[in-house]
């Protein structure tokens, strides 16, 4: 009886050893870093900026723009109905520095810091072992801090606005569990994307 209980564990082990590397990863958490953030985004930071310095109207310029990029951190979970459809969440982070320039000589900076956090979907239209092609869309809230200093003031101030990203064309490559991807699109993530992510 215990010989015959054995074997009939040991076939259950074997289906279910089975039926598990037939099964798809449900989960995924990336890492990206993206290029050529929205012009939306740029366009609330030059407004903030203006504001605070009243640029055309009191002679200031911003020069020597330095960028940072965009920084995005990603998870999502497919759904067991449709694997092909996965939804979760998107957080990126970004930093642009310029120096203020009156008359032609530097007289500050000016930085601005965005963080975004975005409910996301996102559908595959090849999901294989070792290859995917997709698209995705992610909207959510923005926080921008834009900073100001100069010579004899520092000023400061922070918004919430809404924001997104549209990712059209999604590549990625590698193992079951590991892979790079690029993305196309435009948004908080960048308009052009690479990273790394894990599925388990």
């Amino acid at each position: 009886m215990i010989k015959k209980l054995s074997i009939v564990f040991a076939a259950l082990l074997a289906v279910m050893s089975i039926h598990a590397q037939d099964e798809k990863p449900r989960h995924e958490i990336g890492v990206s870093y993206g290029l050529g953030v929205s012009l939306i985004g740029d366009g609330i930071g030059n407004a903030i900026g203006t504001g605070i310095f009243e640029i055309g109207f009191s002679g200031y310029k911003w020069t020597n723009r330095k960028e940072f990029g965009t920084l995005g951190v990603e998870y999502f979970y497919h759904l067991a109905d449709t694997p092909r459809a996965a939804i979760g969440g998107i957080f990126t982070y970004a930093r642009y520095g310029e120096d203020v320039e009156k008359d032609g000589a530097k007289i500050g900076e000016r930085t601005r810091t965005y963080m975004t956090l975005m409910p996301s979907v996102k559908y595959y239209y090849v999901d294989g072992k070792n290859f995917g092609l997709y698209s995705k869309a992610a909207a959510g809230v923005m926080m921008l801090r834009a900073k100001s200093e100069d010579s004899s003031k520092s000023d400061t101030d922070s918004n919430f606005r809404f924001m997104c990203q549209v990712s059209l064309l999604g590549i990625e490559a590698g193992s079951q569990n590991f892979r790079c991807f690029f993305e196309l699109g435009a948004g908080e993530q960048g308009i052009l994307l690479a990273g790394l992510r894990c599925k388990f």
